[in-house]
């Protein structure tokens, strides 16, 4: 009877584990979502300057910059690859 009784209370416990843990991960998605939509209003109003918009200090990342525009990559790479230049 005991042995029911703990299976029972460890299964109740689990339960809330993952209901809390779904809770926040609905927050985390939530506010991942809000942030997402604020920074693509931002770009869409051009509060956020686009890199060929604004100085590039470093000879090497303007280079870099350049070769990546006249390179056929899609606009999701050339997304990234600003990303990684650490020009947006």
């Amino acid at each position: 009877m005991t042995k029911q009784v703990q299976e029972t209370d460890s299964s109740a416990s689990e339960k809330v584990d993952v209901h809390d843990k779904h809770a926040a991960m609905k927050k985390v998605y939530k506010d991942l979502k809000e942030s997402y939509k604020s920074l693509k209003r931002m770009t869409e109003d051009g509060q956020v300057q686009q890199p060929e918009q604004r100085d590039i200090v470093d000879p090497r990342v303007k280079e870099l910059w350049k070769m990546a525009q006249q390179a056929n990559m899609t606009e999701d790479e050339l997304s990234s690859f600003k990303v990684r230049l650490n020009c947006s």
